[in-house]
C-alpha cells in the first residue's frame, strides 16, 4: 500500500506521492451544482474523492476542556463540567451519531491545481500535512474518526471472502456494478443518512474529448442500426433502446459543443461493524438505497483486498471497473452534503440532526468572522435556556461571561455556577463606562461615539445637530486632558463648569449625577476586571422599564472598556436587545459594539423575540432604518428557533429559507433550531446533561 510517509504526502509502493485535501461541504443547489460541474470540466487529471463517515472520537476535546476548567469551579458547576465529558463520551457510542469528513486525493504534483479547481467551485480545500496526515491515514485504516496514532499498537488483518476483520472491527467492501440511468442531486445523501459507518470512494479519471466524442458517435450509429433493422423485420425499437439513443444522442451534441465531458467512473464502498449482524443489516441498507434507484451494489467476493484498497485514501482503483458518466451525472455526487460544522476544539453546542454530528467550535479560534451569534425566537421556544447552556459551557472551559439581563432571569444561573450578580441603580452596584485608558486615536473615537449615543438613549430624546456637535466638543474636550479620568460625575461637572462644556446638557443628565438614578452610573463601580468573575449578571429587573435601555447601554459599555484593557475571551450576552434597539441611538450604539467587539476578542450574543422588529424594512416600525438587519450581517452565527407565524415570512425571506424550513421552524420541538453559520444551515437539537440543567 504505502512505502513511507513524506511531512507532506504518503507514497505509495509504486513510487507515486499523494496529495490529499480536507474539504468542507456544501449545501446543494443549482447554483452549486454548475460551479462543481464548471470545475470537473477542467479537470484534466484521475482524482479519487472520499466520504468517511465514523463515530466521532472525541478524547482530544474532552482532554482539553479538562485541562482548561478553571480550578476554582464551585462543587455544582464542577460537576456540570464532568457530565458534558461524559456526555461527549456517550456520543462516541451512540448509534447513529457519526462524524462526517470529505477528502480529495491525487498524485501529489497536481494538488495545487485541484486546490485550485475546487475552490473555485465554492469548496473549502485544506491540505493535510504533518499530525493531521498521519491520524487521518491510521483512522482511514483502523476506521473511525481521525484520531492520534498509537504506533506500539499491533494492526492484526485478515482478510476472508466476503468481510475482512481489522483488530476487532467488520469490513465488507461492495462495488456498484449497476449504475441508476439518472442521478438526482445529492444522490449520495440517502446513504449517508443511513446511519452506517463507512468509506465511500468515487474515482474519476477525464476521457479526451475527441475519444468521447468518437466513442459516442460509435454507440449512436449502433443504436441507429439496430434500430433500421428492427424497422425492416416489421418491428417496433423498444423503448429501452429508444430511451438510450436519445441520451447518446443528446450527450454527443453537449461533448461536441463543450457543454460536458466524459469520464471514467467507479464508486466502493466499505463498510464498518462491531459484528455481523451488523455488518449484514448495513450492507442491506446500502443495497437497498442503491436498489430503489434502480442501481445494484455488487459483492465484491474474493476481491475484498481489492475493495479496501479502492477505498483507502490511495488514488488507487483496485477493482478496476470503471462507468463512463458526464460532467452533470458526476457533479449531482457532489457537492458533499450535508456540510458538517464540526472544529474538534471549543465546546459542544449541539447535535446536528441531519448529519447525525456534533457540533463543535469554537467561535474565538480565529476561523470565524466573528464570535458574535444573533438568537432570534418567540416566547418559549427555549432560547434562555440554550443561552443559559452556552454561558455554563464556556465558562467551565474558562470563556468570562457577562449577561445584560433585563427580566432577572439568569441571576440564579450565575449564582450557582459561582458568578455574581450587579443590580445597577442600587447603592454600591453602579456602572463606570466613562473611563477610558488613553489608546490609539481611533479607539478614542469609537469610545466617545459610544458614550453619546449613551448619553442620548438616558435624556431620552434624539439631540438636534447643534445639541449633539456641542457634546460631541465637550466629550472630545474633556478626554483630551492629559489627566486621569474619574467617571460620570468628573464629566457631569465638567459639563457644568468648563468653558468647553455645555450646561443644558448637564440640567438634563442631572437625574443621574444627583437624583434619584445616582446609582446606576458610580465612579466606584469602573473596575470589572478587579476580581472578575467567570460570569457575572447585570439584573435590571427593579429598574423601571423606560430605564433599562440605558442601563444596559451602560452595562455593555463597561464591558467593552474592561475588554479593551485586558482581551481575552469573553461572551456579553444582551438579552431582549430590541429593548436597545427601539432607540436610533442605541441601535447604532448595538450596531458598532457588533463591528468592533472582535478587536478585543469579545464575542457578543444577542436575542431577541421581536423578530419582525429587527428584521422589518419598515420604516414605520419600532426599530427604524436598517439597523436590525446590519446588526445580524456582524454575526457569524445565528440560531433560529420556533417562530412565530406572524414572523416566520420575514425570517424566512432574510435568511433565504426555503419553505419546508420555514414550516418546521413554526413546529420544531422546544430547544431545536437552525444554526446558520459558515454560509450552511444546520438544524441542530440542544442537549445538555441533568447536571447541567440543575445549575
Amino acid at each position: 500500500m504505502l512505502s513511507h510517509l513524506d511531512e507532506d504526502g504518503p507514497v505509495r509502493l509504486d513510487g507515486v506521492k499523494l496529495g490529499i485535501c480536507e474539504l468542507m461541504g456544501l449545501e446543494i443547489d443549482e447554483p452549486k451544482l454548475g460551479a462543481f460541474a464548471g470545475a470537473l470540466n477542467a479537470l484534466d487529471f484521475p482524482v479519487q474523492l472520499l466520504i468517511r463517515q465514523h463515530p466521532p472520537r472525541l478524547g482530544s476535546l474532552k482532554e482539553t476542556l479538562k485541562e482548561a476548567q478553571p480550578e476554582d469551579l464551585p462543587p455544582q458547576t464542577k460537576a456540570a463540567a464532568e457530565s458534558l465529558r461524559r456526555l461527549l463520551t456517550d456520543l462516541e457510542t451512540r448509534d447513529g451519531i457519526l462524524d462526517r469528513r470529505f477528502y480529495a486525493v491525487c498524485e501529489s504534483p497536481r494538488i495545487d491545481d485541484l486546490r485550485g479547481l475546487l475552490a473555485r467551485a465554492g469548496l473549502s480545500v485544506y491540505p493535510l500535512r504533518g499530525r493531521q496526515l498521519r491520524m487521518f491515514l491510521v483512522s482511514a485504516l483502523l476506521g473511525g474518526s481521525p484520531v492520534e496514532p498509537d504506533e506500539d499498537a499491533p494492526i492484526e488483518v485478515e482478510i476472508g471472502r466476503r468481510e475482512t476483520r481489522i483488530g476487532d472491527r467488520l469490513i465488507r467492501s461492495l462495488h456498484l456494478g449497476k449504475w441508476p440511468r439518472s442521478l438526482a442531486p445529492g444522490f449520495l445523501q440517502g446513504l449517508m443518512a443511513a446511519g452506517a459507518p463507512m468509506d465511500l470512494a468515487v474515482h474519476v479519471g477525464p476521457i479526451p474529448a475527441e475519444q468521447a466524442a468518437r466513442t459516442l458517435e460509435w454507440q449512436k450509429v449502433r443504436f441507429e442500426s439496430a434500430q433500421s433493422l428492427s424497422f425492416k423485420r416489421g418491428r417496433t425499437m423498444s423503448p429501452e433502446a429508444e430511451i438510450a439513443l436519445e441520451d447518446v444522442t443528446r450527450l454527443r451534441d453537449e461533448v461536441q459543443r463543450g457543454r460536458e465531458r466524459l469520464f471514467h467512473s467507479s464508486l466502493s464502498v466499505t463498510i464498518h461493524a462491531r459484528d455481523e449482524a451488523s455488518l449484514k443489516e448495513m450492507t442491506q441498507r446500502a443495497k437497498a438505497h442503491f436498489g430503489a434507484t434502480l442501481g445494484k451494489l455488487d459483492n465484491l467476493a474474493f476481491r475484498q483486498r481489492d475493495g479496501l484498497l479502492s477505498t483507502l485514501p490511495l488514488a488507487l482503483n483496485a477493482v478496476a471497473e470503471w462507468r463512463s458518466l458526464d460532467t452533470s451525472s458526476l457533479a449531482r455526487l457532489f457537492p458533499f452534503s450535508p456540510p458538517d460544522l464540526d472544529t474538534r476544539s471549543g465546546t459542544l453546542y449541539g447535535i446536528d440532526m441531519r448529519a447525525c454530528s456534533p457540533i463543535v467550535y469554537d467561535p474565538w479560534d480565529g476561523t470565524h468572522l466573528n464570535a458574535n451569534t444573533a438568537v432570534l425566537a418567540r416566547s418559549g421556544s427555549g432560547k434562555s435556556f440554550s443561552t443559559k447552556l452556552g454561558v455554563l459551557r464556556g465558562l467551565c472551559r474558562g470563556v468570562t461571561a457577562y449577561v445584560i439581563d433585563p427580566e432577572g432571569e439568569y441571576a440564579d444561573m450565575a449564582r450557582a455556577a459561582g458568578g455574581r450578580v450587579l443590580s445597577p441603580g442600587v447603592p454600591g452596584e453602579g456602572m463606570n463606562p466613562f473611563v477610558i485608558d488613553k489608546g490609539d486615536s481611533e479607539e478614542m473615537l469609537q469610545r466617545i461615539g459610544s458614550l453619546r449615543r449613551l448619553i442620548e438613549v438616558m435624556v431620552g430624546e434624539s439631540l438636534g445637530a447643534e445639541r449633539r456637535a456641542s457634546l460631541d466638543h465637550a466629550l472630545a474636550g474633556y478626554y483630551a486632558k492629559p489627566r486621569e479620568r474619574t467617571g460620570f460625575r468628573d464629566f457631569y461637572k465638567y459639563l457644568q463648569e468648563s468653558e468647553a462644556g455645555d450646561p443644558d446638557l448637564a440640567r438634563l443628565l442631572r437625574p443621574f449625577a444627583t437624583g434619584s438614578l445616582r446609582h446606576l452610573l458610580s465612579d466606584e463601580g469602573d473596575d470589572l476586571l478587579n476580581n472578575e468573575a467567570l460570569v457575572t449578571v447585570f439584573d435590571l429587573h427593579l429598574l423601571e422599564p423606560e430605564l433599562r435601555p440605558a442601563a444596559a447601554m451602560v452595562c455593555t459599555e463597561t464591558v467593552w472598556a474592561a475588554a479593551a484593557q485586558d482581551p481575552k475571551p469573553r461572551l456579553l450576552v444582551v438579552d431582549e436587545v430590541w429593548s436597545i434597539m427601539q432607540h436610533p441611538e442605541g441601535a447604532a450604539f448595538m450596531v458598532s459594539m457588533a463591528k468592533r467587539a472582535r478587536k478585543h476578542r469579545l464575542g457578543l450574543q444577542f436575542i431577541t423575540q421581536d423578530v419582525q422588529d429587527l428584521l422589518s424594512e419598515d420604516s414605520s416600525r419600532t426599530i427604524t432604518g436598517h439597523s436590525g438587519r446590519a446588526l445580524l450581517q456582524n454575526a457569524a452565527f445565528k440560531l433560529l428557533l420556533q417562530q412565530d407565524a406572524a414572523a416566520i415570512s420575514t425570517v424566512g425571506d432574510a435568511f433565504d429559507l426555503p419553505e419546508d424550513l420555514q414550516r418546521w421552524l413554526l413546529s420544531c420541538p422546544r430547544g431545536d433550531g437552525l444554526l446558520l453559520a459558515r454560509g450552511q444551515r444546520f438544524p441542530v437539537r440542544v442537549e445538555a446533561t441533568p447536571e447541567e440543567t440543575e445549575v
